[in-house]
């Protein structure tokens, strides 16, 4: 049971002091007005021409708009919104405002006559329209780009679907279509009835795109930072289901590296290398402009073990199909207005909102279907490992060990004779059993979105629906998740707007249980075991053991009904997760330029877990609370094998609530300013409760405790009595201040300064606050006159700079001290397990970020490069120390680390190929990373070599330490490596050959060291893709890669069952072919090592052949999306998309283990999926 002391610091006077000051300047705003006309009986036309003066929206509309009659209009200090309103009074006409277009047609009406007449004057109309849709070069539908007839006003704009309808122009009369961000085209329609466009990217118009970084909404132009977009379209446009596996490789300087193929397995996302030794490297999500806390709750043990962060990361909550966009702020000048969070980076996500005008639904689904996974390990069959036990007992005899061992020592005790047990081995030898087919199969998934969206210009609404059902591989495993999602806009006034969100999401996952890692055991449980007797009742396995558990102290499995599908299906962990998230928005426009925003969010989260094993499981046996209180080696006595319950429920409640006023002004169409200035609150609250009954009755949901007169009175002060009960409260808070600004001049010269100060409660009152800023410039070249006149081959030329600092904490280090009861009594008290001091001086880690930068792009934009250059420095960096035992503690956290990352970030897109139906392009990034410490605690590399990677002074973090495999004595069979000898004042003199089996740890410490192996991260990474287009079908694919670390091979002698026992009692489960030809006599030739019936030495230190290239390319996807013409739709369908993909199809590699991805040897390994896809639009 842990107890926290916390100490809370009133912030009250502070955050009222942020808030009163808006209050203050609230009756000063002044509602300045925009548009003033007087008009009597003026023709309608004449009344646009007005409105276009006097604002930057332009009017388009039919034949019969022109010749609506003449109207009279005042309208004194109003808002495009106002002058619409009023206009819709006076008119039978409806308005939509489409960007800065507003389109105006004839309103429906609704009488039975008129309907009539109406329906056959549509029916005229029909006749003489032409319609179709506007695609981008992906085949994305165009929203909002207009059509107009050359030399005229008539015109109209695509909806959601990107589908349009639009008058017939007469003969010899072009339609020119434009958008935003895009060339515009001159179509001949020619006696077309349906046209199908596609506008290509135009470069110089990106500075134009709105960037969101969370505060604020911004044009490209006058946004300085490094930054990564991707729209939701291209998230959507493939097989995965998740936001992190579709980011894979798509992103600058963003790295996803995917964990496990556990269903609902989160990605961990680092961008730009690690920044921290001891707390977490996740970037900062930001969701609709408010920070996301993380989902998980802090204490649900099973959650955080089993499974994963995705089931708790709010992250995981977001269909991909809600997404509008995502940016990833990846330096300091664009994130360090969220400063003490975004050393680890910034990821904004923007989902889709409502828009006014006609109602619009949307169906999607995903079916797939993911492999089983492979065996890629070259383990014996059944002949070849019962000929090795054979080999085995005749060289060491044990008394352990496999099938064949066990029936060979029956012979020698007499039992049975030698060809009742030659029989028997070769009836064994006819089984072949691969378990990996036993308890992994393919595993069905399918996901579900129904997006209903649309509104008036006072009311728009986006409501979705998302449902998923995702089966494991591995047996008895299966993940939902459902949720709601809704999104509420309200324009009270044209100075007025409140907006309302609200997500919701509930998971649940089960998984079956076992003490047995169910892969471990598909790859070692002997071939000649099998999973049923052949009248289908379930068969007992003899020979699989696992000494990581806690039964008993000798080398017997001690259980005779041990199966791993009686296991599986018998012992579940069941996790239900809910969360709610509700955002509340108000902005209110005063003055002249001048805007406020008041923002608030609350989010409430609760995960409850329920662990059942079942009475008779070997679970259950190994696991037994009573294990502690034995009286011999052998575990507990068959009834006490009665089950277990554990449950764990936790619950988190923050919140979070910003003030916001901005101040946005140009003037004489050249000088831009911009200014804001804000406040954060926010506050965490963390509740648990555990509990556990050693005894329960699965059938009945009965739970219960043992009677204390079976366990002996010497025993009882071993018993765990912590571990039947235990409660968790934690709660932290923060404050923020925040300003902004920034200046651009003709869109060419742009400059920024961002300052922010962050306070939190975990952090004494010394270093509580820490002020952090950036400032940048940027020059847009292509702005500029004389390279538009002497170089119109370039696109887009941009250069820019920044400088600044962001900041992280590690939320589990305290200013005040913990401790943990244990199981252990002293003099009749129960001591303490683990007491872990504060520290009341600790500093937030600062990290400084310097960022050189350059874009171009050339011909027509068909060939775009961005590079970048960062110069990254963490000081104060948390690190482990440890102290001398008379000062009262052996260790400390403290800031007394120096870590700093630099590298290039690449980035090209190349258009092969363009033609009216046809383009092909090819795309990619590469991001290098070179880390290193500058500054730690251990100083010089370890003594003695480590099985795990190492944070040491002057190399990257998690570097590997060890010794160099040199050879195989031919006269013991001894394992010779290479090690640097030091000379008498500890400087290294040279370079030795040792024997490791016999040199003892106190020489290794003195008079050697080990070798710097290589390190755990990769040192670059990044992805590649190509996309070719015809017409309506388009075929893409996507790569990921990295290349620059080690990481573990796979070693069965480790990675077994056995763990570091030696290698004979190893040989009792299954074994890789090349163990067949280990040292075994004097002479022998070989790379195996000689096998003893103690424990090796040489397997508790890394040598260079344990670790291996991580180096991988693998293909994420491969997809075929189809897109069909709105000509051939029916009226009621707007929209018709299918795809078919296949993903994580393969990898090059020459790692041995399951996946270098995963950095590790082997786990729930991921496997190849294929999906089919379907999106329709009504």
């Amino acid at each position: 049971m842990k107890h926290h002391f916390m100490k809370y610091r009133r912030v009250k006077s502070i955050l009222l002091g942020g808030g009163v000051w808006l209050l203050i300047l609230s009756p000063l705003g002044g509602l300045k007005a925009q548009i003033n006309i007087a008009a009597k009986q003026k023709s309608l036309i004449s009344v646009f021409r007005q409105v276009e003066k006097q604002s930057k929206y332009v009017f388009l509309y039919d034949k019969a708009v022109e010749n609506s009659p003449a109207i009279s209009f005042d309208c004194a200090n109003c808002s495009i919104e106002r002058v619409i309103q009023l206009l819709e009074q006076q008119t039978k006409l409806e308005f939509k405002i489409s960007g800065q277009q507003v389109l105006v047609k004839k309103r429906t009406t609704k009488g039975t006559g008129e309907t009539k007449a109406a329906a056959l004057t549509l029916q005229a109309a029909q006749k003489d329209t032409i319609q179709g849709k506007v695609v981008d070069e992906r085949g994305n539908p165009v929203v909002g780009a207009t059509l107009l007839i050359k030399g005229t006003r008539i015109g109209t704009a695509t909806d959601r679907t990107g589908t349009f309808k639009l008058l017939r122009p007469a003969d010899g009369q072009q339609v020119l279509c434009n958008c935003l961000g895009y060339h515009p085209e001159e179509i001949h329609v020619a006696g077309q009835t349906t046209l199908m466009l596609t506008l290509r990217v135009k470069a110089q118009q990106l500075d134009d795109v709105v960037i969101s970084t969370g505060f604020q909404k911004r044009e490209r132009n006058k946004l300085i930072g490094n930054i990564s977009s991707i729209k939701g379209e291209d998230l959507q446009a493939s097989g995965i289901t998740t936001v992190d596996k579709a980011l894979r490789g798509k992103l600058t300087g963003v790295y996803v590296r995917s964990n496990s193929g556990r269903p609902g397995e989160a990605g961990s996302i680092i961008i730009r290398g690690s920044n921290t030794m001891t707390g977490s490297s996740e970037p900062l999500i930001i969701l609709d402009g408010m920070p996301l806390q993380n989902g998980g709750v802090a204490g649900t043990d099973k959650t955080s073990s089993n499974i994963n962060s995705l089931l708790t990361n709010g992250i995981g909550n977001i269909p991909p199909e809600d997404i509008a966009s995502i940016d990833i702020l990846r330096d300091a000048t664009a994130a360090s207005i969220y400063g003490a969070r975004a050393a680890n980076g910034v990821i904004v996500i923007t989902t889709k909102r409502g828009e006014a005008g006609k109602d619009y639904i949307n169906y999607s689904t995903k079916q797939s279907l993911n492999m089983q996974p492979g065996n890629a390990f070259n383990f014996m069959n059944s002949a070849e490992k019962l000929a090795f036990e054979t080999q085995l007992y005749k060289d060491f005899h044990p008394v352990y060990g496999g099938r064949a061992n066990q029936l060979l020592l029956q012979v020698d005790n007499g039992a049975i004779s030698a060809a009742e047990a030659q029989q028997q081995i070769n009836q064994l030898s006819m089984i072949n059993t691969d378990w990996i087919n036993v308890l992994y199969n393919p595993a069905y998934q399918q996901s579900h979105n129904i997006a209903m969206s649309g509104g008036s210009t006072k009311l728009q609404y986006n409501v979705s629906l998302n449902y998923q059902d995702a089966n494991g591989t591995l047996m008895e495993n299966n993940n939902k998740q459902g949720g709601m999602n809704v999104k509420l806009t309200r324009n009270i006034n044209d100075k007025l707007l409140v907006d309302f969100n609200l997500y919701s999401t509930i998971k649940k996952n089960k998984e079956g249980q076992s003490a047995m890692d169910p892969f471990r055991y598909a790859l070692f449980a002997n071939p000649y075991e099998r999973p049923y007797q052949e009248d289908g009742s379930y068969a007992w396995d003899k020979t699989y053991r696992d000494l990581s558990g806690k039964v008993g102290e000798t080398a017997y499995l001690n259980y005779e009904t041990f199966n791993i599908i009686k296991e599986l299906r018998e012992n579940t962990l069941t996790t239900d997760y809910a969360n709610v998230r509700s955002q509340f928005g108000l902005e209110w426009k005063f003055l002249n330029g001048f805007q406020y925003r008041g923002s608030a969010v609350v989010n409430y989260t609760n995960v409850s877990t329920a662990d059942e094993s079942r009475a008779g499981t070997y679970r259950s046996f190994a696991q037994n609370w009573l294990n502690v209180a034995r009286t011999s080696g052998s575990g507990v006595l068959p009834k006490f094998n009665y089950g277990f319950l554990e449950e764990n429920s936790g619950r988190t409640l923050d919140y979070t609530v910003r003030n916001t006023i901005e101040y946005n002004k140009t003037f004489a169409d050249k000088h831009y300013v911009q200014a804001f200035f804000a406040n954060e609150v926010s506050e965490r609250t963390n509740n648990r409760f555990f509990h556990y009954n050693p005894i329960y009755l699965q059938d009945y949901r009965m739970a219960g405790y043992p009677s204390w007169d079976d366990v002996p009175p010497a025993n009882y002060k071993k018993l765990d009595l912590s571990r039947l009960g235990g409660t968790y409260y934690e709660k932290d808070r923060s404050v923020s201040f925040i300003s902004s600004a920034t200046y651009s001049y003709a869109n060419r010269y742009v400059f920024n300064a961002n300052f922010r100060s962050d306070g939190v409660d975990i952090i004494g009152s010394k270093n509580q606050f820490t002020p952090l800023w950036s400032v940048g410039a940027k020059w847009n070249g292509h702005e500029e006159k004389f390279v538009k006149e002497q170089l119109p081959w370039l696109n887009r030329f941009v250069l820019s700079a920044g400088f600044g600092y962001t900041g992280s904490i590690n939320r589990s280090v305290y200013p005040f001290h913990t401790y943990t009861l244990s199981a252990l009594v002293y003099d009749d008290v129960v001591k303490a397990q683990a007491f872990k001091y504060g520290n009341p001086v600790l500093k937030w880690e600062k990290k400084r970020d310097i960022n050189y930068g350059a874009q171009i792009s050339v011909l027509n934009s068909r060939l775009n490069i961005e590079a970048n250059y960062y110069d990254n420095r963490v000081t104060d960096l948390l690190d482990n120390v440890v102290l001398p035992v008379s000062v009262g503690r052996t260790s400390s956290v403290v800031n007394a680390g120096i870590l700093s990352n630099k590298g290039w970030e690449l980035s090209a897109r190349v258009e092969l190929l363009k033609k009216t139906d046809w383009l092909w392009e090819v795309g990619g990034n590469l991001t290098t990373v070179k880390n290193n410490l500058d500054k730690v605690y251990y100083k010089k590399e370890p003594t003695v070599s480590n099985l795990t990677p190492q944070n040491v002074e002057n190399y990257a973090m998690r570097s590997w330490f060890g010794y160099k495999y040199d050879h195989i004595d031919p006269n013991n069979g001894h394992m010779m490596v290479k090690a640097q000898r030091l000379d008498a004042a500890g400087n290294i003199s040279g370079e030795e050959i040792i024997d490791l089996s016999k040199i003892s740890s106190a020489d290794l410490q003195s008079k050697y060291r080990t070798y710097y192996l290589g390190q755990q991260d990769p040192k670059l990474y990044g992805g590649f893709n190509t996309r070719l287009r015809y017409k309506s079908m388009t075929f893409s694919t996507n790569f990921v890669f990295a290349d620059g670390n080690m990481i573990k091979g796979f070693q069965d002698r480790r990675e077994g069952p056995s763990g570091m026992t030696d290698d004979v009692t190893a040989g009792r489960t299954n074994r890789l072919k090349e163990q067949q030809y280990r040292w075994r006599q004097y002479g022998d030739v070989t790379d195996i090592p000689y096998y003893s019936p103690t424990a090796s030495n040489y397997v508790n230190y890394l040598i260079d052949r344990d670790i291996e290239s991580g180096m991988y390319i693998k293909c994420t996807e491969i997809g075929v999306n189809w897109r069909a013409n709105p000509a051939v739709l029916k009226k009621m369908i707007k929209q018709l998309q299918i795809g078919v993909f296949a993903n994580n199809l393969f990898t090059i590699s020459p790692y041995s283990g399951s996946d270098p991805e995963t950095q590790m040897a082997f786990g729930y390994p991921t496997t190849p999926s294929y999906s089919f896809s379907l999106n329709i639009g009504f």
